[in-house]
């Protein structure tokens, strides 16, 4: 079979998911149209029978540049899956010049080809060159974190097992939010792959995931695009009516409850806050309601005066964990001065799904830090059981 001249390149877009610009474009090959192989799992499954692999995975990387060449937007990148065993670019971007494409070159986690010597030197070859380096289908593969340690890529790039369903499942977005407080830290970017519906999509933005890629965003197509349908403003979702009953229900009881109390959903934006809490912070509802509990002016914080992240808050941790979380903290008051808490964090289950749907918050004042258990920061008592409270 004559590989390279029949072969082509679907693009696909990967887009900010802060303002909807294009990053860049991946380039996915596709097998001659109309034949067995034009699918490209059939593709590289051919090629492996019949002794041909690294005869495509060449062709695959030359059809993609000469592609790219004749039609590429300035501004965007050229994003490139290589397999680690075969560790030569085609010359213009081996050896760039001022005028080559800009590269981002994804190695598969799915190989476990990363503790190669000979890879390493490629790696460190093509980043001396300007292209950023990629971790591909991160969260699924074989080395985890020990590939991210060894390539020091500039990107990971979230798996669609993480992805699908990601605005149903607290534990996913407790794990992505994990994983963005750690690569945030590191200087490492996000690209979610995979995104097919506008749930997930607004959840990866408000985790503070930088990139998407996926049907949701825009289809492989043979077409370079300078824009996508997609935009921040129209891409917003709201909860389903079952779940807005659900947290209605409990935005009501704890309306005359003498105890501090407030309610999120499953993205943390306060939707209750009852007159105990206002009571004993100042703050009142237009303050703090629709605002995510991280960004409001309570600005939590640990015994050592440091934010609390998303992944280390009460409620994520009730909702990922569907039980309840007890913890001390200090919180913002509105006029200023901070006010210690002990917290009591509990998961909220729609009762026709069975599905953690928000978090009730509730608190007391205390006068002091207490001790604490060592060797946390803060106290825990998971002791209810999922349904309990």
């Amino acid at each position: 079979m004559p590989l390279l001249p029949e072969l082509w390149v679907a693009w696909q877009p990967i887009v900010d998911l802060r303002n909807g610009t294009i990053l860049g474009h991946e380039a996915l090959i596709r097998g001659p149209t109309g034949t067995p192989v034009a699918h490209p799992e059939k593709l590289f499954r051919w090629a492996a029978d019949n002794g041909r692999e690294e005869e495509l995975e060449r062709a695959c990387r030359q059809r993609a540049l000469d592609t790219a060449r004749r039609n590429w937007i300035p501004g965007q990148r050229v994003f490139l899956n290589l397999d680690g065993r075969w560790l030569r670019l085609p010359g213009d971007w081996e050896h760039p010049t001022a005028a080559s494409l800009p590269l981002a070159i994804e190695i598969s986690e799915q190989r476990s080809v990363l503790g190669q010597p000979a890879l390493l030197e490629a790696l460190a070859r093509w980043r001396s060159a300007g292209h950023l380096l990629v971790i591909d289908d991160y969260g699924t593969g074989y080395a985890g974190v020990v590939a991210v340690l060894a390539v020091q890529p500039d990107i990971i790039k979230l798996d669609r097992a993480l992805i699908a369903r990601l605005d149903r499942d607290a534990r996913k977005q407790a794990m992505v939010a994990a994983i963005r407080t750690w690569t945030r830290d590191n200087g490492v970017q996000i690209i979610a792959e995979g995104i097919e519906t506008a749930g997930e999509c607004e959840v990866l933005r408000d985790l503070g995931c930088e990139y998407g890629q996926g049907f949701f965003l825009g289809r492989p197509t043979a077409v370079l695009r300078t824009e996508v349908d997609w935009h921040p403003v129209t891409g917003k979702v709201h909860l389903s009516s079952p779940v807005d009953a659900t947290l209605a229900f409990y935005a009501r009881a704890i309306a005359g409850l003498t105890v501090p109390s407030y309610v999120v959903d499953r993205r943390r934006r306060l939707v209750a806050w009852n007159d105990a809490a206002a009571a004993l912070l100042g703050f009142r509802d237009a303050d703090l309601l629709g605002r995510r509990c991280s960004e409001s002016p309570l600005d939590h914080r640990d015994r050592g005066g440091r934010r609390l992240c998303v992944s280390a808050c009460p409620l994520v941790q009730s909702m990922a964990l569907q039980k309840a979380h007890m913890s001390v903290l200090s919180a913002r008051r509105q006029d200023g001065s901070r006010q210690v808490l002990q917290v009591e964090a509990t998961p909220l289950f729609d009762a026709s799904t069975d599905r953690v749907v928000g978090a009730l918050e509730q608190f007391r004042p205390l006068t002091d830090w207490p001790a604490v258990p060592a060797p946390g920061l803060t106290a825990r008592a998971d002791t209810t059981d999922r349904h309990g409270a």
